[in-house]
């Protein structure tokens, strides 16, 4: 079976440190050589990026090389039109039909995964595997559900078979969000020790989350 190809989905508005501890986390506890942030682009379920595309793909770019191991893979950022991951995944089976794919995605994001666009496809193409985030519980409608118990698989499943099972790690709890973040910029605050210092100092460079 070949080497699993591993992304993990967000904004990233802006990439800070719970996205990268998680990220590192989850690569070293699945045995991966390179799990890929995946940045969204026109993300149509969440609220519209504050910073633009190519300013959260530098500020990713910047916070890789305290992160190595993390790869980046920008498509959704040079795709027109809105970014559905059902879409990218299907893109990524169709490069690499035998690989295992997985999805990363914390608690929260899936959550609500029932109203993304063709959400059941989502399974067929790639194992789903969530984490914990603060103060957020499991909280399906019925439908995902069920089809997340029909799903619930081991480590070693999801790395030797290329998709259709479910898998939650138990990451450790890390308290920093990206809307945290935005809004201690925005009072003056500092968020040093929030992100990495080069992401940090390029936000202060360009004036991104200016004071409101």
């Amino acid at each position: 079976m070949p080497e699993p190809l591993a992304v993990f989905g967000g904004t990233f508005d802006p990439i800070h440190y719970a996205h990268l501890r998680c990220a590192e986390q989850a690569r070293q506890t699945l045995g991966l050589e390179t799990l890929y942030l995946l940045p969204a682009g026109d993300p149509p379920h969440k609220k519209t990026p504050f910073t633009n595309a190519g300013q959260r793909l530098e500020m990713l770019r910047l916070a890789q090389a305290e992160f190595p191991t993390l790869g980046i893979d920008d498509r959704e950022l040079r795709r027109e039109g809105p970014s559905f991951m059902a879409d990218t995944l299907g893109e990524l089976r169709a490069e690499h039909p035998a690989r295992p794919l997985l999805f990363l995605d914390g608690q929260d994001s899936l959550n609500k995964l029932h109203v993304w666009y063709q959400w059941r496809r989502i399974f067929e193409l790639a194992h789903v595997i969530t984490f914990p985030r603060p103060h957020v519980k499991p909280d399906y409608v019925p439908e995902l559900a069920r089809e997340i118990d029909q799903r619930r698989s081991d480590p070693q499943s999801v790395l030797t078979s290329p998709a259709g099972g479910f898998l939650h790690l138990d990451l450790e709890l890390i308290y920093i969000s990206a809307t945290a973040i935005q809004e201690t910029l925005r009072q003056g605050a500092s968020a040093s020790g929030m992100l990495p210092d080069s992401v940090l100092a390029y936000i202060d460079e360009n004036g991104l989350y200016p004071r409101s």
